[in-house]
């Protein structure tokens, strides 16, 4: 189950982490490239010392913010396909159809569902914040502060 929920939610983001990818790399300045030719760099050696190093803040952050997403799921996936029939909530049950199911019950539901919502923002704000502590200790110039 875990790993459809990353499967899909690394599906749903490919088209904008791309364009967002390819914007930095056309923001590289193409004298490094030219000069890399000039000393008779090939291509992978010209991704391996420009693109990557230019590119390595943007790929840091991205991931760091990636991180908190850890713990959601793509609600529409889980709900509306499998029709919230309750024989199959043993294989598809996720922390967001949780939240949404104890929600309907009524008062009682909405406050458990506030507080396992909360918890769940909770733990993906920790993993940023751990995250980021460890990449200010290894490169304090790629951490989001």
């Amino acid at each position: 189950m875990a790993g459809n929920t990353c499967n899909s939610i690394l599906v749903e983001n490919v088209g904008i982490n791309s364009i967002t990818y390819y914007a930095a790399m056309m923001g590289i300045d193409k004298s490094y490239y030219e000069a890399a030719e000039v000393d008779g760099a090939n291509g992978f050696q010209c991704i391996m010392n420009i693109t990557l190093p230019f590119i390595k803040p943007l790929i840091i952050i991205m991931t760091i913010l990636s991180i908190g997403n850890i713990f959601r799921a793509d609600f529409g996936l889980f709900y509306q396909v499998t029709r919230n029939v309750g024989k199959l909530y043993s294989t598809t049950d996720v922390i967001d159809t949780y939240i949404y199911r104890v929600m309907k019950i009524g008062t009682n539901g909405l406050t458990i569902s506030a507080a396992t919502g909360f918890l769940q923002s909770l733990v993906g704000f920790v993993l940023i914040m751990v995250t980021n502590y460890t990449v200010n200790k290894i490169d304090s110039e790629c951490a989001l502060f």
